[in-house]
């Protein structure tokens, strides 16, 4: 893995960027990519990182991952596509953060003990 280097042009809207944060998952895998200072992550990284923040801890179950998995490929990881924050390629199941100036400051008004999930 290599050091993340935030290629995204910054140009998404205000709106977007509280769109985008707007759900846990989401959030979570932007706050991984930003807390790892990496760009790039499997997909079964990113599956466990969500699970592991969830308050339920116990709960890590198959059917939480397999939920988590279908909110990611289905909903959360099309969107940040969309937005430009990043690439999924479904064939090596690699996610390729290309990050945004915008949700970067964001995350850095919010201190590291206190992001959301």
């Amino acid at each position: 893995m290599s050091t993340r280097q935030s290629t995204g042009s910054g140009n998404l809207s205000k709106e977007q960027v509280l769109g985008l944060l707007g759900h846990e998952h989401r959030y979570a895998i932007i706050t991984y990519f930003d807390r790892e200072m990496i760009d790039s992550a499997s997909f079964d990284d990113l599956i466990d990182y969500i699970v592991s923040l969830d308050p339920k801890r116990g709960e890590f179950s198959a059917e939480r991952r397999k939920r988590v998995t279908i909110g990611l490929l289905h909903n959360h990881l099309p969107r940040l596509a969309d937005a430009g924050v990043l690439e999924y390629d479904q064939r090596s199941e690699t996610v390729r953060y290309w990050g945004d100036s915008r949700l970067e400051t964001i995350l850095e008004g919010v201190p590291s003990d206190e992001y959301l999930i």
